[in-house]
């Protein structure tokens, strides 16, 4: 259910429940992806449009957010409240956001760089608060965003352009 707020002709508001629509990819789909071909990301973003539609989660208190990389483009592909946050810091933004409005359902996008290096302290600390709030980490084991430079999470021995 989803309320809206009425006059009452008494100079108040009167909140009326109203049926919620349901939750559907298309009115998820805010833009057109624009990552490399062949790039996992559209994978995430698909199987998180998939997720979002089995839940049914209220559309209005859906919070997308990202850090920087190409993970960060999540926010700008579903419809909805989100933000595109500083390097490294979207932990502490999201965990903001789940401790003073509890009721909403925060969804937090990152890859290895903006959640394992940059924002790996923070990580940490979000981690031993444990608020509510789902972080979705792309590890692909590169910068992918600065042509491949090697990651913490890049195995021993990984060779990149940058990194011969």
């Amino acid at each position: 259910m989803s309320a809206a707020i009425t006059p009452n002709g008494e100079g108040a508001a009167t909140v009326v429940e109203q049926p919620r629509e349901k939750l559907t990819k298309k009115a998820l789909t805010a833009d057109h992806p624009t990552w490399c071909p062949g790039c996992g990301d559209f994978a995430v973003l698909a199987a998180f449009y998939k997720v979002l539609e089995k839940r049914q989660l209220d559309h209005e208190k859906i919070v997308t957010l990202a850090g920087i990389g190409c993970s960060s483009r999540f926010p700008y592909f579903v419809n909805g409240h989100g933000a595109h946050y500083i390097h490294g810091r979207a932990v502490p933004l999201a965990t903001g956001i789940s401790l003073a409005r509890p009721d909403l359902h925060v969804f937090l996008f990152g890859g290895d760089g903006d959640g394992f290096s940059i924002g790996g302290n923070h990580l940490d600390h979000g981690a031993r608060k444990n608020v509510n709030l789902t972080y979705f980490i792309m590890d692909n084991f590169v910068y992918g965003l600065t042509k491949k430079q090697p990651s913490p999470t890049s195995p021993m021995g990984f060779k990149t352009k940058t990194d011969p």
